[in-house]
């Protein structure tokens, strides 16, 4: 499944999966399953059971890629070529 750094608060990061569900989990946690610091935006493929994310690893390729297509759309909505 795909998990997306939805926000960070405080020492919580908020994610969401692509049906909106929400998890929450401690920045540290973060940091152990992923090797690195938190950043909004962020594409973790993951495995979840229940509420608990049990595996995480961060994606670039699909983070560039969505951020790519969040570009075009931004773009196409203000006349940008």
């Amino acid at each position: 499944m795909w998990l997306c750094v939805d926000r960070i608060e405080g020492d919580t990061v908020v994610l969401t999966d692509e049906g909106e569900k929400l998890y929450r989990i401690a920045r540290a946690d973060y940091t152990a399953l992923t090797g690195r610091e938190p950043a909004e935006s962020d594409m973790l493929s993951a495995e979840a059971k229940g509420d608990r994310i049990l595996s995480a690893a961060y994606d670039e390729a699909e983070t560039a890629a969505r951020k790519e297509i969040a570009r075009k759309r931004l773009n196409r909505l203000f006349g940008r070529a």
